[in-house]
């Protein structure tokens, strides 16, 4: 078994160290949205050490498409595989770009691979109904966004 380090553990939360650390220790509790964050991250994880979480084939599949649906968008898949879509940072361009890559992502695992929407979630550390936001949302949006159905429709070319 591989181990985690705290470093990378609190990175990904988005919490400090210090903060991590004092908890550990009892010097100051720990607030219940940081144990969240760190929980959350701690699956995600495992997911990327151990590549355990939920079924073998779903994850890396869900990494494939992860790393395709960026190279279609033309963004780092490294920054995406890092970017954590608990934080919810809308207003961070980094985090909205990489949102939009799992949100392709998703589409393309569910709707042209035809993995099931909670196995993606668990493969993507998300909820089964994030899965399915983020698919409603993108379909409706391709109504709308002549550049997102072009892209959608070379997707469905490119995977029939």
């Amino acid at each position: 078994m591989k181990k985690i380090p705290i470093a990378r553990l609190c990175l990904q939360a988005g919490v400090s160290t210090r903060a991590f650390f004092e908890g550990l220790k009892g010097t100051k509790e720990t607030r219940p949205d940081t144990l969240a964050k760190l929980n959350a991250a701690l699956g995600r994880s495992k997911m990327q050490f151990a590549g355990e979480h939920g079924p073998a084939t779903t994850h890396g599949a869900f990494k494939v498409c992860l790393i395709y649906a960026a190279a279609e968008l033309k963004q780092n898949p490294k920054a995406v595989l890092a970017s954590d879509p608990s934080r919810k940072a809308t207003s961070d361009p980094v985090w909205q770009a990489a949102a939009e890559v799992r949100q392709v992502a998703f589409w393309i695992a569910t709707r042209m691979l035809g993995f099931a929407q909670a196995d993606v979630g668990r493969a993507a550390g998300v909820t089964r109904a994030a899965v399915s936001e983020a698919i409603k949302a993108l379909e409706d949006q391709r109504d709308h966004d002549k550049q997102l159905d072009r892209l959608l429709s070379h997707i469905e070319e490119v995977f029939s």
